[in-house]
Order: C-alpha cells, then sequence, then structure tokens
C-alpha cells in the first residue's frame, strides 16, 4: 500500500478572560488559565464535510490546574495523538491488523481535568466512546472515561484509564482498560502501551505496543514500532521503521515501512507510506 498525503491542521485558541499559558508534555497539553477559553480543530485534509470539524469545546477554568471542558474533544484513552504532526509514524500502530478495533476518536460531553503537573485526573461523561458499532445520542446512550497519569520525575511519565459504554439497544455494556508508560530523558523516547476491551457482542480483544524514536538532528529522526493484537482467535502482528524529515520549521515530509502479519488475508503484506506535513 502506498500513499501520499497533505495533513493540514489548524487550531484557534480564543481567550475571553484571563491570560492562557500552555505546556505540552506526553501526557498532553497543560493550559493555565483564569477564564473561559474556546478551541476549534479543523481537520481541511478530509474529503468529507462532515469530518472537517474535529474538535469543537470550551474550557472555564476554575484556576491553574483545574478546569472544566464541554463539546467534542479527543478522547483520553492512548499513547499516540490524534494530529499527524503528534504522531511517530505516517500511521498509528493499530491502523491494521485486525478489523473494528475502537481507537482514539472525538466525542461529546463534559469533562473535568485536575493537572498538577506531577498528578493529573480526567473524568468525562459523553454521548459514545466508539466501543458500539452503533452511533449514540445522548438521550439514548451515555459513556464515561476515567483516567489518572503522573510525572515519576521529569521525563517518565504513565497513565491508566477506563471507559465505559452503554449504546443504545445493548443489553451489556462495552469496556476498555488502557495504560502506558514513556520515557523521554531528551532526543530518546521510548513507550509501552496495553489495552484489553470487552465488547456487548461478549467478544474480547487486547493489544500492545513497544516504540522507539530517536532524534539525532533537528533536521532527522527515526522510528521503530511493534504491535501485536488479539480479537477473539485473530491475531496480528506490525512492524513499523519510519523516516521524519523536518525540512523547514512549518514543512516535514515523513517515510514509513510496514510490515503486517495478520490472520486476516486482507490486512496481511507489505505498508509503503509517504506524507507531507504543513504546519503553522
Amino acid at each position: 500500500m502506498t500513499e501520499d498525503s497533505i495533513n493540514i491542521s489548524t487550531q484557534f485558541n480564543r481567550v475571553t478572560q484571563g491570560n492562557t499559558i500552555c505546556s505540552k508534555g506526553l501526557v498532553g497539553t497543560k493550559c493555565r488559565s483564569l477564564g473561559v477559553t474556546a478551541e476549534v480543530h479543523l481537520n481541511l485534509s478530509q474529503d468529507d464535510n462532515a469530518s472537517l470539524l474535529e474538535q469543537a469545546f470550551g474550557r472555564y477554568s476554575f484556576n491553574q490546574d483545574l478546569h472544566l471542558t464541554f463539546g467534542k474533544q479527543l478522547t483520553v484513552l492512548g499513547f499516540e495523538g490524534d494530529e499527524a504532526t503528534d504522531l511517530y509514524a505516517v500511521t498509528t500502530a493499530f491502523d491494521r491488523g485486525i478489523s473494528g478495533r475502537p481507537g482514539r476518536t472525538y466525542v461529546e460531553g463534559v469533562r473535568i481535568n485536575y493537572n498538577n503537573g506531577l498528578f493529573g485526573l480526567v473524568f468525562g461523561v459523553h454521548d459514545t466512546y466508539g466501543l458500539h458499532s452503533n452511533a449514540a445520542d445522548l438521550d439514548d446512550g451515555m459513556a464515561i472515561d476515567l483516567a489518572a497519569s503522573v510525572m515519576f520525575f521529569p521525563g517518565l511519565e504513565a497513565q491508566l484509564g477506563f471507559a465505559n459504554e452503554n449504546g443504545a439497544g445493548e443489553e451489556d455494556d462495552s469496556q476498555q482498560f488502557n495504560g502506558w508508560i514513556a520515557w523521554n530523558p531528551g532526543d530518546l523516547t521510548l513507550a509501552f502501551e496495553f489495552d484489553s476491551f470487552s465488547f456487548a457482542d461478549n467478544t474480547d480483544a487486547s493489544d500492545i505496543m513497544l516504540l522507539a524514536n530517536y532524534q539525532f538532528s533537528d533536521f532527522f529522526g527515526a522510528t521503530f514500532r511493534y504491535a501485536h493484537m488479539e480479537y477473539e482467535s485473530v491475531e496480528a502482528d506490525r512492524l513499523t521503521l519510519a523516516a521524519l524529515f523536518s525540512i523547514t520549521d512549518n514543512f516535514g515530509l515523513n517515510l514509513e515501512y510496514s510490515y503486517c502479519s495478520s490472520d486476516l488475508q486482507a490486512h496481511d503484506g507489505n505498508e509503503f507510506y509517504v506524507e507531507g506535513l504543513i504546519s503553522y
């Protein structure tokens, strides 16, 4: 598989009261602001107009550590980011291998977020979490997520989280357990992630990921990644090598080769990706 793509992501941050200072780490972006802010994330590379609006949410800050967000926003369970500029390769670890594995997605709801720089706690109530195959509205299904993160010392962070979704028309709930730990002492990043899923149709799934990335210079970085996925009796292994080039401050070029060995023939084989990124 060969893919040529240009991904453009645009974010608007409007401060309506107070000042905002944001710092970005592996756990996420921590914004210190007193007052109300709003963010809109657009993905201009999508052909489907319905996918143009990725996120649109407001944030009320009680103080520099405690925030309430409401609207359409990214789910919290998972190590890899949602934006192409936040990934260590062109694809995510679990893109191929088995069918139907839920990934991080955008959901509507309300979330309370506490983070003092060393310890973080997130609790959210949403219309769905992507664990059911059917779409849900706020009046016919509900999902919750809870995640705790900790920085043991600068560079070593971990997160453990749980999500439960009771979709419309389903007798049983679907659950996800997710955890990851990452070490980033400087130019090197090492990460381990695991998932365990229990679905409403009485099926189960699990996966693990190992990742190593090294930034050799401001111009070049490289990634090695291994993922193992299971869904009932179906298993898959995926190996990824990626070369990441920062051509300018606003343009990057990423190359990826992945090999997937899967019990599903449709996911078995070699993958090649070329990606150009324009960011502002």
